[in-house]
């Protein structure tokens, strides 16, 4: 393997503001601005099988947490106002992470990056170059990846992917938890010459 060419791995993890509530929910169960909204974002890089820490953010503009991330997410709306950036510069500071050659990482990458990040940037009317270079870029789902369900069945839960390559993920759905064990999981992997 030529290690010059070996491409560095951007795992990400996004946690939003949740789904919708059930057809007829209360009010207080809906997600404002609307479903799927980030509230935080944290990076780690993988290359040549080690790993660093490259961002970690909470985003401001959730107006409303569904009920199950009101109970199993560890951020409340205090934490956004107080420490959230602006979607905006979110963006550009991912942008500005990725380098040319670079993969990004994410388990279940298509909710990540189409659901989250760009269908945000559509409702919220904004663009930029960063938006289009991280949408454009390549990319690699450890949930939907041929090896993943060869080894862990259809669409495993990070749980799954983590208890396979012997990662410990304690404290789940707090995006610096899970960007870290997803990162570990892409070194290990790495190392062992499967899934990348």
């Amino acid at each position: 393997m030529d290690l010059a060419r070996e491409p560095r791995y951007v795992c990400l993890d996004f946690e939003t503001n949740g789904f919708p509530g059930a057809k007829g929910a209360p009010r207080s169960d809906w997600t404002l601005p609307w479903s799927s909204f980030p509230i935080q974002l944290n990076v780690d890089i993988v290359k040549h099988g080690e790993v660093t820490h490259a961002m970690d953010t909470l985003i401001q503009g959730a107006q409303q947490f569904a009920p199950w991330v009101r109970e199993n997410v560890p951020i409340t709306h205090a934490d956004l106002d107080d420490h959230g950036a602006h979607f905006e510069d979110v963006v550009e500071q991912l942008g500005a992470l990725l380098r040319d050659g670079d993969v990004i990482v994410a388990h279940n990458v298509r909710f990540d990056l189409e659901t989250v990040l760009a269908r945000t940037a559509s409702k919220m009317d904004y663009d930029s170059p960063a938006l289009r270079i991280l949408l454009a870029a390549p990319r690699f789902c450890t949930m939907r990846c041929a090896y993943s369900r060869m080894a862990l069945g259809s669409n495993p839960g990070m749980a799954k992917l983590c208890e396979h390559f012997q990662v410990p993920l304690e404290g789940a759905h707090d995006a610096r938890v899970d960007s870290a064990a997803l990162a570990e999981c892409v070194a290990e992997a790495w190392r062992r010459g499967v899934m990348l």
